[in-house]
């Protein structure tokens, strides 16, 4: 008896507390915000900026991309000794004096490399990020000229792990 004349007084508790806070509460209706589309067209000074900004871009934009040849990498590991490298040949663009090798992992972190040859070549012996092997991995390069002016990047290349 005293079990149940207990759970009742609870019980009360609960239901005297929590039905003025419904009754006081009003219902939420958000308010409906119609949002129209924009449509935005860009003064004559502006669009002139705009199209002066392509013009500039495409005029310097002049180099041929070069097309990756091979890209492979090697990697052992034995208990007292780690070795790792990286080979990439790409064909020789017209007028280029430097060429950006940019090598990307399959977890989305990349490096870029500088080079004034039409290969590239690294071991883990001068740089870490190669350390780790390159399964997954793809290189892009591309050309840099004269006067600021540039190519665009070459197709992802996979880089195959070279076997012997």
């Amino acid at each position: 008896m005293k079990k149940l004349v207990s759970t009742l007084i609870v019980t009360m508790m609960i239901v005297g507390s929590a039905v003025p806070a419904y009754a006081c509460t009003p219902p939420l209706n958000p308010p409906s915000v119609k949002i129209p589309d924009i449509s935005f067209q860009p003064d004559g000074a502006l669009e002139d900026a705009i199209n002066n900004a392509v013009k500039n871009w495409l005029e310097k934009c002049i180099l041929g991309t070069p097309t990756v040849k091979y890209a492979s990498y090697y990697k052992s590991a034995s208990r007292y000794f780690h070795y790792s490298h990286v080979a990439v040949k790409w064909s020789e663009v017209e007028n280029a004096t430097t060429y950006k090798v940019r090598i990307t992992k399959a977890d989305g972190t990349y490096k870029e490399f500088d080079t004034t040859h039409t290969s590239f070549y690294s071991t883990n012996y001068n740089d870490d990020f190669i350390a780790d092997g390159m399964d997954g991995a793809t290189v892009s390069v591309k050309a840099y000229g004269d006067n600021d002016t540039f190519g665009c990047w070459s197709d992802d290349t996979n880089i195959t792990r070279f076997r012997y």
